[in-house]
């Protein structure tokens, strides 16, 4: 069975095969360039997901490197050391900082492509909606066409039957 003609209860009761939607070629269009951006997203998605469990675990070691600069300062007091311990701190948080940024500008890459897609399934929709319509004024248009040569069928019988008629008196 079609997909055509399950789609839709106004094709229920009519052979809608011979239904041709103009649209389809735009509609079909519109829905890779939807599959197109829902894999944008999902691969910028991935990258704001990485880059939050990066930012994390560098948070994470500044935090313990931070706690071990000051027990070592504290315990032992070497200005080499301690130096170096800053430097490192001070790395960590500069790559810190640059996560951060790339986190802000792919989260705003993702919301874009969100957007974007939101727009796309909302095109989509609208076009889905019109072919539905077209197809229930398709199958109106069938019923109407089968309604008539029903009507003509008849009246060709009833004329048959009342010259039958007159010509058996």
């Amino acid at each position: 069975m079609s997909a055509t003609h399950a789609a839709s209860p106004a094709g229920s009761d009519v052979d809608v095969r011979g239904f041709v939607y103009a649209l389809e070629p735009v509609r079909q269009k519109l829905q890779w360039r939807l599959d197109k951006l829902m894999a944008d997203l999902a691969r910028t998605q991935q990258l704001v997901t990485k880059l939050e469990g990066q930012m994390a675990e560098i948070s994470q070691r500044h935090d313990r490197e931070a706690h071990a600069a000051g027990q070592a300062l504290v315990s032992r007091m070497n200005p080499d050391a301690h130096r170096r311990a800053l430097d490192y701190l001070t790395q960590l948080r500069n790559q810190s900082r640059l996560l951060a940024e790339e986190h802000r500008a792919k989260s705003l890459e993702r919301d874009r492509l969100r957007a974007a897609c939101v727009a796309q399934q909302l095109r989509i929709e609208g076009l889905t909606q019109h072919k539905e319509e077209a197809l229930i004024e398709y199958a109106d248009e069938v019923r109407k066409r089968i309604s008539t040569e029903q009507d003509r069928d008849w009246l060709a019988r009833a004329v048959a039957s009342r010259g039958v008629r007159k010509d058996s008196r």
